[in-house]
């Protein structure tokens, strides 16, 4: 018997793109350069990006170089000159991240191991709202797409969040911030096309009102082509369209306010249906995903003055998606408090509560189901946190968050993290945390016939409402040293303990009253354990003036040890995630009209994955991306980017059946600003 249920991924549709875009640009009247000069940041020195302020690791602002965490911060203009279309590829060179690409649509995205296309033990928010589905406990990040000149920065923790950002943020936190309608004033316009990227084209204005209201939308629409695959019975194209808005406004010197809102649609394509199991027919053809989906915020922020200040952020978001195996809808609806103060001259504290409510609705389309179809859960939360600074140099932060979900009940999760700056340019901390991943429906309501129908015995994959969570304990240290304002070196060192890990279990066999078959139950328990070691170092230089070089290097080790049948094969996730992961960005500004860019990526072999009997694994590959830019005039410019240039085409994730082979590609990209 072999069972293989997985959750689908989008296809497009086939306009005429690309080079009629650029022409269509051309053809536009001359428009001012933007009045924020990207080159402000090409000039920031590593001492000054060392002081950016990031807010991901105690929900305060703080200094990256004080941050007593494994953090990297990845800026808009890193973003703009890496080549990168979407989210994920954007982040292949942060150290400690894996990002295995698998259909055209689909990532494997993992901090610290436990490499799988649903990202599981990543938690990803966007503007400090969670994207993370309680379906399949992961990241659908086929809909998670950017207008990627609106993204103000990715703020990367690798290591556990959840103190501050609750249950599923265990091996690392990715926060998306978008920029503020203050900053995105006037016209945008950007168009590129080309051989994987096929087409693309999106437009933003923005501006203030009299009352002082800043203001943008924006629109975006691209159409991708699918990967190389032997079979070819069905594509992995994807489509997909979105159009959002933000206003930001002061009401007073103390208070601010923000809403914001996207709404999407796309098409996806499969390569195999998202459940499948052997001996039964499952959906056949083309297939494909209809997607749909929006979500609004509205942020409110008061100054208090003396370091203290409130905030209170609400949040709604609606997704449905017809796969040709099941259709879901997922509403959320989540309130956050939070109080920041001073006490005692040494202490800054920081309390909050906040209360998710989650309607999801699953209708199966043939195999795939969960019982009952409709659920609905709610988690209600807490947590508090206190820095204390211990002298000038030494600043101890204790918290915890305490949460009760419907799925497992109570977690306390807590931390304590420690910096120290023993003098000029150094920075040591260190970090003891407890974070943990709660059950999903999957889990807790699966209910799928595993054999062909009416087979004696007959087995069937049930939940399991008595599933507990996965917990993890990580150990954390790291040093951060600027050698001088053009060097710097920031390295983490990790060891996590994870218990009570998801296994696929068969229980005891029982009498089928209606029928008589003799039914084998397989549900998950808590029976695996297992420990991970690594360590992260990221070294950034910039040996001239308009020279900057950034290099990272990651090495992970995970042991997994399962205690029962683990029919899920869950051990096999110790191979899942390369053990080597290193790369090399090139940022040379030549002149003020030309700008030549570079990103070579190494990536060790993968051993193997569940999903894949065969344990072929997948080799090793390096990989290099090189974009040319030009500023044609004030008014617009042009990119030539070449990616995975080293090879014809390669794999970089997934079971055979599943994936596609990445080929080498080029784009071309036109851009206007006002």
């Amino acid at each position: 018997m072999a069972i293989d249920v997985r959750l689908p991924r989008p296809r497009p549709h086939r306009p005429v793109l690309g080079i009629t875009y650029l022409l269509a640009l051309a053809a536009l009247p001359a428009l001012a350069v933007e009045t924020e000069s990207l080159d402000a940041l090409k000039r920031m020195s590593f001492e000054e990006l060392m002081n950016v302020e990031v807010t991901s690791v105690s929900r305060t602002e703080e200094s990256l170089r004080d941050a007593a965490a494994a953090i990297a911060v990845v800026g808009r203009e890193t973003i703009r000159r890496s080549g990168a279309t979407t989210v994920p590829d954007a982040l292949r060179l942060v150290p400690g991240i894996h990002v295995g690409q698998q259909t055209s649509s689909s990532w494997a995205m993992s901090a610290r191991g436990f490499s799988s296309i649903t990202s599981e033990k990543l938690l990803v928010l966007s503007d400090t709202r969670s994207i993370y589905t309680p379906l399949f406990s992961g990241v659908q990040w086929d809909v998670q797409d950017y207008l990627l000149e609106d993204i103000e920065r990715i703020e990367v923790i690798r290591g556990p969040g959840a103190t501050m950002w609750g249950s599923n943020a265990v091996n690392g936190v990715i926060n998306i911030t978008t920029r503020s309608a203050r900053d995105t004033h006037g016209t945008y316009l950007e168009a590129g096309g080309g051989t994987f990227d096929r087409g693309w084209a999106a437009a933003r204005y923005g501006g203030e009102t009299e009352g002082g209201l800043n203001y943008r939308v924006f629109g975006k629409y691209r159409d991708r082509a699918g990967t190389e695959h032997p079979s070819m019975v069905t594509d992995d194209e994807w489509s997909f369209a979105h159009a959002g808005f933000r206003t930001d406004w002061d009401g007073s010197s103390r208070d601010s306010f923000t809403v914001q809102g996207d709404a999407y649609s796309g098409d996806i394509g499969l390569l195999v249906p998202g459940t499948t199991i052997i001996g039964r027919p499952g959906p056949q053809g083309d297939l494909n995903v209809d997607v749909r989906g929006g979500n609004v915020l509205g942020r409110w922020r008061r100054d208090l003055g003396d370091a203290s200040d409130l905030q209170l952020r609400m949040y709604y978001d609606y997704s449905r998606r017809d796969d040709p195996s099941f259709l879901d809808t997922l509403e959320n609806l989540d309130l956050d408090f939070q109080h920041r103060f001073t006490a005692l001259a040494r202490h800054e504290i920081l309390w909050g509560a906040n209360f998710r409510l989650t309607k999801n609705d699953n209708r199966s389309g043939g195999i795939f189901a969960v019982v009952p179809e409709h659920s609905e859960d709610h988690i209600l939360g807490g947590f508090i946190q206190d820095q204390i600074a211990l002298g000038e140099a030494v600043r101890l932060t204790i918290g915890t968050k305490l949460e009760d979900n419907d799925f497992s009940g109570v977690e306390v999760q807590p931390s304590v993290r420690l910096a120290w700056a023993p003098g000029t340019g150094h920075t040591l901390w260190s970090a003891i945390s407890r974070a943990v991943r709660v059950p999903t429906r999957l889990e807790r309501d699966i209910a799928i016939e595993a054999t062909p129908p009416g087979s004696n015995p007959a087995a069937f994959l049930q939940g399991n409402p008595d599933f507990d969570s996965e917990e993890l304990i990580a150990y954390e240290a790291g040093y951060r040293w600027q050698a001088s304002p053009a060097l710097s070196f920031d390295l983490a060192l990790f060891y996590n303990d994870y218990e009570s890990l998801a296994s696929l279990e068969f229980g005891e066999p029982y009498i089928d009253p209606f029928d008589g078959r003799i039914i084998l139950p397989i549900s998950n328990l808590n029976l695996t354990t297992g420990h991970s070691r690594g360590a992260e170092l990221q070294v950034e230089w910039a040996p001239l003036q308009d020279w900057l070089l950034s290099g990272s290097y990651t090495h992970i080790d995970l042991s997994l040890t399962p205690a029962g049948d683990d029919l899920n094969r869950g051990e096999w996730l110790e191979g899942s995630t390369p053990r080597h992961l290193a790369g090399l960005r090139s940022l040379l500004t030549l002149g003020d009209k030309f700008e030549l860019d570079a990103q070579l990526r190494y990536q060790s072999r993968i051993h193997s994955i569940p999903s894949d009997l065969t344990q072929a694994g997948i080799d090793s590959y390096t990989e290099l991306d090189l974009r040319l830019g030009w500023r044609v005039s004030e008014h617009w410019d042009l990119s030539l980017v070449g990616q995975n240039l080293l090879d014809d085409q390669h794999a970089e994730f997934g079971p055979p059946e599943q994936r596609g082979n990445l080929e080498r590609a080029a784009y071309l990209k036109a851009s206007l600003r006002n």
